[in-house]
């Protein structure tokens, strides 16, 4: 061989060894870490959770509690876990609802309450009453209105001028309409086809006549059942931004019944009301004795016209 050609063979070698040294050592990137993810599981507990849905005053069954994994860190003071309470399906069987649960919301004991008593009386408010009145879907809001909605009492009644209607009773809460207690569960109207099928809210209305009951305080309450007597009660259904308002700023001295003396005469009206008040309950009433043995004039009993004495 000639030596051109071997050195020529020589130079392509150290040339070809340089460009590979250049490739893999100086001039290549830089080898990346790799990164190992470490996954570390989170510790978890069971807590009990409601299998079906519960309506307002449904009593519990073992049948509609079950117990559900639930993180610890996610898991609230009121939560009742398998380990500070083991056999809950038994010992909370019987508890009432006091507010409706979806399937698989966490049953929380502030939700309940544990009584031998009905269920009305279990979701009733502290200090108030339930007093139930007829109604019918034309003077309900076409039967629109649902239990927990918020309503005004109208009152319509008759006289020789002809109708007049009055507000009695402003922004209280629909306990119940009929049966109905709330949209979900069996007090809620759900047949058992549709508890199982996943028990959604339905949309339940009335056409005819049925019972509404309300939640009222005890002059609230007295003001209801005089004015059942009187006339005809309406239901006006009230905005779900109104719930909120309190009633004693709308109508100053609203929802009472006061006795007023006109002319020798006792006479209950609603307070509140403006103009010629609606008369609840008009009767005679006897002249008191002066201490002469004669009668008092009517302008000391019930004062002049233009003003008279409310007591």
């Amino acid at each position: 061989m000639k030596p051109a050609r071997i050195i020529l063979l020589l130079v392509a070698l150290v040339a070809g060894g340089l460009a590979a040294f250049l490739v893999t050592r100086g001039g290549g990137p830089a080898p990346t870490p790799q990164s190992v993810t470490e996954i570390v599981p989170e510790a978890k507990t069971q807590i009990l959770v409601a299998s079906a849905p519960i309506g307002m005053g449904e009593r519990l069954k073992v049948e509609t509690l079950e117990w559900q994994e639930w993180p610890q860190g996610a898991l609230r003071a009121d939560y009742v876990t398998i380990d500070a309470m083991p056999d809950a399906p038994a010992e909370l069987t019987g508890a009432v609802a006091r507010f409706e649960f979806f399937a698989g919301e966490p049953i929380r004991q502030a939700k309940l309450v544990t009584t031998d008593q009905g269920y009305l009386s279990a979701v009733l408010q502290p200090g108030m009453r339930g007093v139930s009145v007829g109604v019918s879907a034309v003077s309900s809001a076409g039967g629109f209105i649902v239990p927990n909605d918020h309503v005004d009492v109208v009152l319509t009644t008759q006289s020789a001028a002809g109708e007049r209607s009055d507000v009695i009773l402003a922004n209280v809460r629909i306990l119940a309409i009929g049966k109905r207690l709330g949209e979900l569960g069996a007090s809620g109207g759900q047949t058992d086809e549709q508890l199982a099928a996943g028990g959604a809210p339905q949309a339940v209305t009335f056409d005819d006549t049925t019972i509404a009951t309300l939640e009222l305080d005890p002059s609230q309450a007295e003001t209801l059942i005089n004015a059942t007597t009187q006339g005809q009660l309406s239901l006006t259904l009230r905005s779900v931004a109104d719930f909120a308002e309190d009633a004693s700023t709308q109508r100053p001295g609203n929802n009472q019944a006061i006795r007023v003396f006109r002319f020798g005469k006792e006479q209950s009206v609603l307070a509140g009301s403006t103009g010629q008040a609606p008369m609840l309950e008009p009767t005679s009433m006897s002249m008191p004795s002066s201490p002469t043995g004669g009668s008092v004039p009517s302008s000391e009993v019930g004062g002049a016209p233009a003003g008279p004495m409310v007591q």
